[in-house]
């Protein structure tokens, strides 16, 4: 089983299911395509309209049903299982950057949005007002893309995708009044989305969690029981996660050796990069790119 980031799967996706290498948009018909690859590196959204399907995130099982919706963040690694035959669902997947473009500054989302997504990646829409508005506008977005002779074709693209970030946005806001699994923020989530944030900052520069929990103003101690009951994560499995996401996309470049990517995460040797790929991936950096860089893609 192959695993890839964004970046890396595009190369296997027809034209009409991509804009550019930063954007990827998939309807039910490709999920059981989808299924042979495991996804390290991706940001993707998951929309299940009607019927099932599974999804395998950092190891464990989730079964999206009708009106369920998940956000899997680029150090989660995961792929995609069984689909029923009565199956509606669409999966986009995205970068950074691609959202902080279409979104052109605007940034909805709620204050626990993080600490919620780490705990549980999946939430239910279903009886929330404005399901039929995301319907629509996942049409729209799969319209828009697989049009590749429109000549505003990437604008449209962009707007669309907009309007669904908008949309989701809306209906958090409803589950955060309805919901129970939706709160106030709290001193614990506060502490883990500042962890997850430090994280993001000092990566490359020490993957120690005392580290982050002395620039927090806490214990080791203190700091891996919040993240550990909140999340059901350890801060060490928070970071490798990080790490793996970083390390798949600078492997993706050829122009950096593996020594030089094991510099860059701030590894010791090349041997202790290998050792820690080679445990969540299951093949060396060096195969991994072999694998990837040498084998014709089979488009999608």
């Amino acid at each position: 089983m192959q695993y890839l980031n964004t970046q890396q799967f595009s190369s296997y996706v027809s034209e009409k299911k991509k804009l550019g290498d930063a954007f990827l948009l998939f309807v039910t018909d490709d999920f059981k395509r989808l299924t042979e690859y495991q996804f390290i590196g991706a940001r993707a959204m998951v929309f299940v309209l009607k019927g099932t399907m599974e999804i395998f995130i950092n190891g464990k099982e989730y079964v999206l049903s009708e009106n369920n919706y998940s956000d899997i963040l680029d150090g989660m690694l995961f792929r995609f299982g069984e689909i029923s035959a009565d199956a509606e669902a669409y999966c986009v997947f995205t970068t950074k950057s691609f959202m902080l473009e279409a979104l052109q500054g605007v940034i909805p989302g709620r204050d626990n949005y993080l600490v919620r997504i780490l705990s549980n990646p999946v939430m239910d829409f279903s009886g929330s007002r404005g399901m039929t508005r995301l319907d629509m506008l996942l049409k729209m977005l799969s319209g828009a893309v697989s049009d590749t002779s429109h000549k505003y074709r990437a604008d449209m693209v962009r707007l669309y995708f907009k309007g669904l970030v908008l949309e989701l946005s809306n209906l958090m806001s409803y589950l955060d009044k309805e919901s129970p699994d939706f709160h106030k923020i709290g001193k614990r989530e506060l502490l883990i989305a500042n962890f997850v944030d430090l994280v993001w900052k000092h990566l490359t520069e020490t993957r120690e969690v005392s580290f982050y929990a002395k620039e927090l103003c806490v214990t080791h101690k203190h700091l891996s029981r919040v993240v550990k009951e909140v999340t059901g994560k350890t801060p060490h499995e928070i970071i490798a996660g990080e790490t793996l996401a970083m390390a798949a996309q600078l492997l993706q470049n050829n122009s950096f050796l593996v020594q030089q990517v094991a510099d860059i995460l701030h590894f010791s040797d090349q041997a202790a990069f290998s050792k820690f790929f080679k445990k969540y991936v299951g093949m060396s950096p060096a195969e991994y790119r072999k694998v990837y860089f040498d084998t014709p893609p089979d488009t999608v």
